[in-house]
């Protein structure tokens, strides 16, 4: 047993469920892993203390094979400041405004600590270990009850000034539209988000859109609606072909700007990639005109839940020169 051995916590914290993991940064191997309940409303400091006892319970068993925790990395949803370890603001965690996780898990743990943004992290998993390990520089969406985003540029992901960059959820898709809980109006996330896919299947069937979602009005949610789509229900299909446009212009905003190549769609929602890549794709080859589709390549994320966990292991792991 190599009593020398680094493992790297990654950690990943919603707005329910914190999930931990420590991995062997050279192999990218799980060595091991614990989730339990965030309870955010207790508030962050006693987070951070459910978040300290479960990684020492965790770096007690890794030395007992022969690891050693070099330091930590960890994901939030939110805008974070990463020089300085703070979530500015975080829409799933209240109370959480400027809050020092990185500096307070530090002092606890005595071990280097580095925090990202969720969908950051999510994107360096890939980059690293999953679909994104040959497409170079790309772009990552992940859709789930909103849409959140990533630019992952040189093996690295890029935040811009104020943390604020790769919010592709936010891009105004069409102006004068819905409300986004952001405050825009038309934001992709009103258009391509499983919440807006539910408001808007409900908002036809009131209307009296025949489609088989009717009778299972009361329990109605995006995984329905997507069997229904691949069933060949006319309001489903639509929906997802909504969603599908709705992407491809995002997409391809972001590949005029930016000249990237590549694209990674995850989250619960990619799930129900068979109903909306046909008219991604299609609605991509209209709008792409400064770049050829045929060298773009949009694939479907691989790690699941182990995402953000692998990610913010990789961001620690990067910063901390552990590779």
């Amino acid at each position: 047993m190599n009593q020398g051995a680094v493992a790297v916590a990654g950690v990943d914290i919603g707005g329910t469920n914190i999930k931990v993991a420590l991995v062997d940064p050279t192999s990218g191997r799980l060595v091991e892993r614990q989730s339990f309940k965030t309870m955010a409303e207790r508030g962050p400091e006693a987070v951070v203390q459910d978040l300290s006892v479960c990684l020492r319970e965790l770096s007690r068993r890794a030395g007992a094979r022969g690891f050693r925790i070099a330091g930590v990395g960890v994901g939030c949803a939110g805008i974070i400041d990463s020089r300085y370890g703070l979530v500015l603001t975080s829409p799933n965690l209240p109370g959480w405004v400027r809050f020092p996780l990185g500096p307070l898990l530090a002092t606890d743990l005595q071990l280097p600590v580095t925090v990202g943004n969720d969908v950051d992290c999510i994107g360096c998993g890939e980059y690293w270990l999953g679909a994104g390990r040959d497409l170079g520089d790309f772009l990552g969406i992940a859709l789930g009850t909103g849409v959140g985003g990533c630019l992952i540029i040189g093996g690295r992901a890029w935040s811009g000034a104020g943390g604020s960059a790769g919010e592709v959820g936010h891009m105004t898709i069409e102006p004068g539209g819905e409300r986004c809980l952001c405050g825009n109006r038309g934001c992709l996330e009103t258009l391509a988000s499983a919440s807006w896919l539910v408001r808007r299947a409900k908002e036809q069937l009131r209307r009296g859109s025949p489609s088989r979602l009717d009778a299972t009005r009361g329990a109605l949610d995006a995984e329905t609606i997507y069997h229904a789509a691949m069933d060949g229900d006319r309001l489903a299909v639509e929906l997802f072909a909504q969603v599908g446009k709705s992407l491809a212009i995002a997409i391809a905003n972001v590949i005029h700007l930016l000249g990237i190549r590549g694209v990674v769609i995850g989250g619960g929602s990619a799930q129900a990639w068979e109903a909306f890549i046909g008219p991604l794709q299609e609605e991509l080859t209209r709008r792409l005109t400064m770049a050829p589709v045929a060298e773009v390549r949009i694939v479907r994320a691989e790690l699941g839940d182990d995402a953000g966990c692998l990610g913010a292991v990789y961001l620690a792991s990067d910063q901390f020169d552990l590779f």
